[in-house]
């Protein structure tokens, strides 16, 4: 669908800037999408205070290891 909207200059710029003048219209969509339909799902690591998210940085490799 086709709708004109007006765009705050500093909100235009920036969409500019980062996006480029031809992907305007895919850029204001993708906000909007995400702003209006996004997804509050809870997974486990809210459940309970102790489960916490962690990085990979801690992980390491078999060829980490001494053998």
């Amino acid at each position: 669908m086709r709708t004109t909207v007006e765009l705050n200059d500093l909100v235009y710029k920036k969409i500019v800037d980062t996006y480029g003048k031809r992907r305007i219209s895919e850029t204001v969509n993708d906000i909007l999408f995400r702003y209006f339909f996004k997804q509050d799902q809870k997974d486990m690591f809210g459940a309970d205070p102790w489960l916490k998210k962690t990085g990979t940085k801690g992980l390491r490799d078999e060829y980490d290891r001494d053998l």
